[in-house]
């Protein structure tokens, strides 16, 4: 805008100049006593013009003089800032490569420099850590409270991160609970308190925490299901040592984690382990009959219910539809050996290890030829009159 004007300015004093010179009869008189000065309009104005011209000059060069010590800082300020700006690039690209070294010496020469430094403060300690410096590691993350005094929970975060990394689970839990004193909502809080919940199998806990992080949406879908598969393992795994417990829990879950392969199997080796064969036999059976899985019709043969021949029928069914199944054949092997039922027991232990061998199967062909030759009568001794004959 300046410049439009200043063109403008210029182009109306070249009309009025070729106006005032186009009789050639205009001048300008200058008296100064004694002195006087006739001069023609054209002169005038091209002296006005180079006056001007030379003050412009004049004035630019004495303020550059004038500035040029706070130019001077300026400019090495600016350079600073460079090379610090350079550093904290060089640290993150350092760290982020496995370099721990180079990004803390990195991140040092940023933070003497007063660039980004809550980053850089973070840096450095993450590096002193991965190189089990643990007390400098503390000092960088005092160092960057004294900093970022109202960034706390970037400070906490990180102190409580490499904690738990370091398995210091009750100490991690403290400062988490200031950190959702300062910031309650914080997803990363909340992550982090996740994750020391499940180091520490505080499973009814690591439940509830879960759900807040999938009612915010901080955790994604399949990490949330791997946790929750994780905590309801642990659960029933506390709950498998009474009968009671064991059946009440299992009632409580959805049908949806009733239906889980990993819980299934867990639930089902529990109520095998305590004796109760019916409420194994009713899970698997539910769990086969949704989604057919060899591992679920191979521990079905544990199952020694209180009607092991309709558990036979119902596993014969499946074999119509399964014939080459190993694991349901073990299992019908297994029930039918309960039932003393050689004759199919061995057909279907052979027809088991002959798609699949394995050590288990080879130890019931056993077991059952075991029982076999106990079975048989011993021979009686003859009478001491009749050996002479």
């Amino acid at each position: 805008m300046n410049t439009v004007i200043w063109i403008l300015l210029l182009a109306g004093l070249a009309v009025t100049t070729a106006i005032l010179t186009a009789n050639g009869g205009a001048f300008v008189l200058i008296v100064l006593p004694p002195w006087r000065i006739e001069l023609s309009v054209a002169a005038f104005v091209i002296a006005v013009l180079l006056m001007m011209v030379l003050g412009f000059f004049v004035t630019r060069v004495t303020a550059g003089t004038l500035n040029l010590p706070s130019s001077i800082r300026a400019l090495r300020l600016g350079r600073r800032q460079a090379k610090a700006k350079e550093a904290v690039l060089f640290a993150a690209e350092a760290f982020f490569e496995g370099n721990y070294a180079r990004a803390e010496q990195a991140a040092q020469r940023a933070l003497t420099q007063g660039e980004s430094v809550g980053l850089c403060a973070v840096i450095a300690a993450r590096a002193a850590h991965h190189q089990r410096r643990f007390t400098e590691r503390d000092q960088y993350l005092e160092s960057l409270h004294s900093l970022l005094p109202r960034d706390r929970i970037l400070q906490l975060s990180t102190q409580a991160d490499l904690l738990l990394d370091e398995r210091r689970h009750q100490e991690a839990t403290e400062v988490l609970r200031r950190a959702r004193e300062i910031a309650p909502r914080s997803q990363t809080v909340r992550r982090l308190t996740l994750r020391a919940q499940v180091l520490m199998r505080q499973w009814d806990l690591v439940l509830k925490t879960l759900q807040t992080l999938e009612a915010a949406k901080g955790i994604d879908g399949p990490h949330a299901d791997a946790v929750r598969r994780q905590a309801l393992l642990g659960l029933l795994a506390r709950h498998g040592q009474d009968t009671k417990s064991l059946r009440t829990f299992w009632r409580s879950l959805s049908q949806r984690e009733r239906s889980d392969r990993a819980l299934v199997i867990s639930a089902a080796s529990l109520f095998i382990g305590l004796k109760l064969m019916d409420d194994a036999r009713t899970i698997l059976e539910q769990a086969l009959d949704e989604a057919w899985d060899t591992e679920f019709a191979a521990l079905y043969g544990k199952c020694h219910s209180s009607s092991v021949l309709e558990q036979i029928k119902k596993a014969e069914g499946w074999l119509t539809l399964h014939p080459q199944d190993a694991g349901l054949l073990l299992s019908l092997g297994r029930l039918c050996l309960h039932q003393s039922l050689w004759g199919k027991a061995q057909n279907y232990l052979e027809a088991s290890l002959a798609l699949e061998p394995s050590r288990e199967g080879r130890a019931l062909l056993e077991e059952m030829g075991t029982n076999l030759i106990s079975r048989i009568p011993k021979m009686r001794p003859m009478p001491p009159d009749l050996e002479g004959g």
